[in-house]
């Protein structure tokens, strides 16, 4: 049901406040819907993306070679859906060790997620197979329509019984006492509410969850516990492209073959690519966090390619002798990009700027940095890919310059995947939300989204987010 006058609001109507209509809130929506539970979802953008709106989503960057944080968001209905490709793909089970959260727990929600986000699986589900020794291949399935919340969801929404919409309506702080929630302060128009529920959840985006935070912690000091560390631990995921070169097509589709299912796999992506991240026992030897390698293949003859000139600049001998045993015709090019891990610091942070939005509530200071370790982690995944290529003889690699200097490693672009910053875990002087997504010290409010990751793997964050909804909306449930 859509609600386009606050005046009348019964407050002891709904049980649930939902804040922001991204993947997440609608997620949790759905969810209490189906539960039977009562919920208003809140909205501060329209159906539309405003212009206007990036004056809110605005911020002061400190980092290198990051990207306009308020293009990277969207202030309306269906939130960064709207920017979204749909592409999903789920954690290893490994990376969710540090989590509070039990990974087969989490995934009994499997079914629920994949029908939200409208995933089809046309002759295989999620898998994670070995490719050899160091690596693993794993697949991405990709929702159907890029899965927009808002085209798919919003007749479902204004037409229940159960979930009441009100858009165009910015929420502004918490206001409680005694480790409880009772209202959020709130602006529809030019009007003011304060709207009462039994249960809170801020689903607002992976940056937007640490600014309302903050701001609500300022304005009510009493309420938040004061060591929560809101805001810390903001993780990304650097995206670039690091090296290029060239292979025996026919080979490669050989190797792939020898395992049964493999190569079909490989066909079948409709981007022509195998996507790669390395095992567990090569990360521990390494002492190196997970990333991702779309190995993506041209098609196209490698003989007029610059990726033959610059390595053979490189490697003359290596690439004359493989070219002589080679025809080059049968040869194809292809690029590596990478969608990289980043581990949660400290110093990574979301914190308040002196700049205002127009509604009076503080934008945000955002500091990031990429550590050695992660620099490191590109190079030695790089050099062991590379090594393959010519143990196997399939081909050669050509890895950038930089990738090899700590001081000039440049990512270039990231991925948009802003996580942390209220991270999940036990302990409230390095989380703010538990194993329930509950803020510590805080009764009957909690968070979802990408900001409760505590780690981001190297995977996209959609299907994730998705599956913790679903797990939190069932939780409530059993509270009510």
């Amino acid at each position: 049901m859509i609600l386009n006058d606050l005046n009348n609001i019964n407050n002891n109507f709904f049980s649930v406040i939902i804040i922001g209509s991204g993947p997440a809130g609608i997620s949790t929506a759905l969810k209490l819907e189906e539960l039977n539970v009562r919920t208003l979802l809140i909205e501060a953008g329209g159906l539309e993306l405003d212009p206007e709106s990036e004056d809110f989503l605005k911020g002061n960057i400190y980092a290198e070679d990051y990207y306009d944080i308020s293009v990277r968001r969207a202030r309306m209905f269906g939130g960064t859906s709207n920017l979204w490709g749909g592409h999903c793909n789920k954690f290893e089970k490994e990376q969710f060790n540090n989590w509070p959260i039990d990974y087969d727990e989490l995934h009994s929600f499997e079914d629920e997620a994949k029908k939200v986000l409208g995933l089809k699986f046309y002759h295989t589900d999620f898998y994670i197979k070995k490719f050899n020794e160091d690596f693993n291949q794993y697949n991405t399935r990709f929702s159907d329509k890029s899965r927009n919340f808002k085209d798919v969801y919003y007749d479902k929404i204004k037409n229940s019984n159960y979930i009441y919409l009100s858009l165009n309506t910015s929420f502004l702080h918490f206001e409680g006492d005694k480790n409880n929630i009772n209202s959020i302060y709130c602006r529809k128009k030019s009007n003011f509410y304060s709207l009462k529920a039994k249960y809170f959840v801020l689903a607002a985006g992976g940056i937007e969850n640490s600014r309302l935070l903050l701001w609500s912690k300022e304005k009510n000091k009493r309420l938040f516990d004061d060591n929560l560390p809101i805001g810390k631990y903001y993780m990304d995921h650097p995206y670039y492209d690091p090296a290029e070169g060239f292979i025996k097509y026919d080979k490669v589709a050989s190797y792939l073959n020898e395992t049964k299912g493999r190569s079909r796999e490989f066909y079948v992506d409709c981007y022509n690519r195998v996507n790669l991240s390395p095992n567990l026992k090569f990360r521990n030897e390494r002492n190196i966090d997970s990333l991702t390698f779309f190995w993506n293949f041209n098609h196209k003859s490698a003989s007029n390619s610059s990726y033959i000139k610059k390595l053979t600049c490189m490697s003359p001998n290596i690439i004359k002798n493989f070219l002589l045993r080679e025809n080059i015709e049968d040869l194809i090019n292809f690029k590596i990009s990478i969608n990289q891990e980043q581990e949660p610091e400290v110093n990574n942070r979301i914190t308040l700027s002196n700049d205002l939005d127009p509604y009076g509530t503080p934008l945000i200071n955002l500091t990031w940095k990429m550590s050695n370790k992660m620099k490191r982690c590109a190079k030695e995944n790089l050099l062991r890919l590379g090594k393959f290529l010519v143990d196997k003889d399939m081909g050669r690699i050509a890895i950038n310059e930089d990738i090899f200097s700590y001081d000039n490693f440049k990512t270039k672009l990231n991925a948009g995947h802003q996580m942390g910053g209220t991270c999940a875990g036990k302990n409230k002087l390095s989380s703010v939300v538990d194993k329930n997504l509950k803020v510590h010290s805080i009764n009957n409010l909690f968070v979802t989204g990408s900001s409760v990751f505590t780690t981001g793997g190297h995977g996209n964050p959609t299907y994730t987010i998705v599956l913790l909804s679903l797990k939190l909306a069932d939780h409530i449930k059993k509270i009510i």
